[in-house]
């Protein structure tokens, strides 16, 4: 992503994997960070959209 010159920002949840806001599986669903990145989603809307 750098080297083609995109502005991004990479986030790691540790400890959590595929499927994290899925809140009908205890297995893999994980609160604090589906929060966090639904956030952090609608903040970069927010950026790019202008919405």
């Amino acid at each position: 992503m750098r080297a083609a010159g995109v502005d991004f920002e990479a986030v790691v949840y540790p400890g959590t994997g595929h499927a994290l806001f899925n809140d009908t599986n205890r297995y893999t669903y994980n609160g604090d960070a589906a929060a966090d990145s639904w956030a952090r989603t609608l903040a970069f809307l927010e950026r790019s959209l202008g919405a």
